[in-house]
Formats: structure tokens, sequence, C-alpha cells
């Protein structure tokens, strides 16, 4: 998955030492940017928009989570009861 983010901070960093590095620029950019892009990809970052998303499931699942333990609770009840 593609992070414009993580896109923007590899060419931060690269934009960075541009110009630094002398007659072997290119390489060391090749280098960074592919290992830049290696770790922070292995780091399984979601988008903001993504995890709203995930953090909105969970909140209606929870709350799904909280009904049926009420009527079970209720059932338990009822049955105790007769």
């Amino acid at each position: 998955m593609q992070i414009p983010e993580i896109d923007k901070l590899i060419q931060s960093v690269v934009g960075n030492v541009q110009g630094k590095v002398g007659p072997l620029g290119d390489e060391v950019q090749d280098y960074l940017r592919q290992n830049l892009s290696s770790a922070l990809k292995k780091m399984d970052i979601v988008t903001r928009h993504e995890f709203d998303i995930q953090a909105a499931v969970l909140q209606k699942t929870r709350s799904k989570v909280d009904e049926l333990e009420k009527i079970i609770k209720e059932l338990e009840s009822h049955l105790l009861n007769k």
C-alpha cells in the first residue's frame, strides 16, 4: 500500500542528502529511498482515515457486545426466577 506521508518523508530525507554526498549522490539517494521505503512498509502503518474507520467499527462492535451482555443477564435472571 502506498501512503503519501511515507513518500513525503522519503522525499524529504533524500532531498536533504542531495548535494551533500558528492559524485555518489544518485547511488546514495537510491539506496536511502529503497531502505527507507522497505523499513517504513514493514511497520504496517495505516492512514488516519483507515484508523478512524476501524475505530468506528470497534465502537459499534463494543456497543453490540454490551447490548448482548445485557440481554444475556436478563435471560439468566428470568431463568433463575422461575
